[in-house]
């Protein structure tokens, strides 16, 4: 029978925080699978280890092992390089089609998931453990171009710790896979980003814009919070003070005005000013000596 691919593949984004380290764990509860299973680990697309469920391990309620680390042994020992997320450095170095610049644009392509496949197997045959180091293809990548980084959604790399004794036995085997295609049952992608790159992939919600203090509920405001909308007001009133000002001053400008000079005969003469509108109103008379009045009554 055959399997559709969207049956065995499945995929998940997940959070990649800088220096912080991850491992990977599976379980395996009943119903128990027909066979031994190999799960191999793969990095930003490069293998960095595997591990056999053998069936007599089936015996328990269920099965749950932890990777954290590549394996590597050394005189028969066998050390542990602790998995780890890296962000990613870019720069702005010239970007110039070396060698090197291909085997970036390469690393780059594979880079930003986590992947574990599984097979079923058969025969497994312990063999001499022999020493065995990780391929220097898993070192970090280094300073990136910005320009190499254009149109890719990518923040960080996975990385390994320096290594460190581990508690296990070191062992080998060899295996027939049951499949003649060496396809593998079950394959998990995990997809990891900055949490800002989930956000703008719209993952994981978006941080929501703080509502004013002034649009929120008082009774849900803090002492602090009360203290800044009062100061916020203060600020406010200050600033429309001098146009209240500006804004008596002319009315006052609207006033009747009044000036007393005296003229060389000696003769006083009053002037009342206003506005033309209201002056036309007043009855005006000239007196025997050519003083002029006006009546405000």
């Amino acid at each position: 029978m055959t399997r559709k691919k969207s049956d065995t593949v499945a995929s998940k984004y997940i959070e990649a925080v800088s220096g912080a380290e991850f491992a990977v764990q599976w379980k395996i509860s009943s119903p128990w699978p027909p066979a031994t299973i190999l799960f191999e680990y793969w990095l930003d697309q490069k293998k960095v280890g595997g591990r056999y469920c053998k069936q007599e391990l089936y015996k328990r309620p269920a099965y749950i092992y932890l990777m954290e680390g590549a394996r590597t042994v050394v005189n028969g020992q066998e050390f542990v390089h602790k998995f780890a997320f890296a962000a990613l450095d870019v720069g702005t170095r010239c970007w110039i089609c070396t060698r090197m610049d291909h085997q970036l644009i390469k690393d780059l392509k594979g880079m930003g998931e986590i992947t574990v496949k599984a097979w079923f197997v058969k025969n497994l045959q312990t063999l001499t453990t022999v020493d065995h180091s990780l391929s220097n293809r898993l070192k970090e990548v280094g300073k990136i171009p910005e320009k190499a980084l254009k149109g890719c959604m990518l923040s960080h790399q996975t990385s390994l710790r320096a290594p460190q004794v581990s508690g296990n036995a070191a062992s080998q085997a060899s295996r027939e896979f049951l499949d003649p295609e060496r396809e593998p049952f079950a394959t998990y992608t995990f997809k990891y980003r900055s949490r800002d790159v989930l956000k703008s992939l719209l993952i994981i919600p978006r941080t929501p814009s703080p509502v004013p203090l002034e649009q929120r509920d008082i009774d849900t405001l803090t002492a602090e919070e009360m203290r800044e909308v009062l100061c916020q007001q203060r600020v406010r009133d200050e600033a429309s003070q001098p146009v209240k000002q500006e804004r008596g001053v002319k009315r006052e400008h609207a006033r009747a005005r009044s000036s007393t000079y005296t003229d060389d005969s000696s003769d006083e003469v009053s002037f009342v000013s206003a506005s033309k509108r209201h002056r036309e109103h007043y009855r005006t008379t000239v007196d025997e000596d050519g003083t002029e009045a006006i009546d405000l009554t």
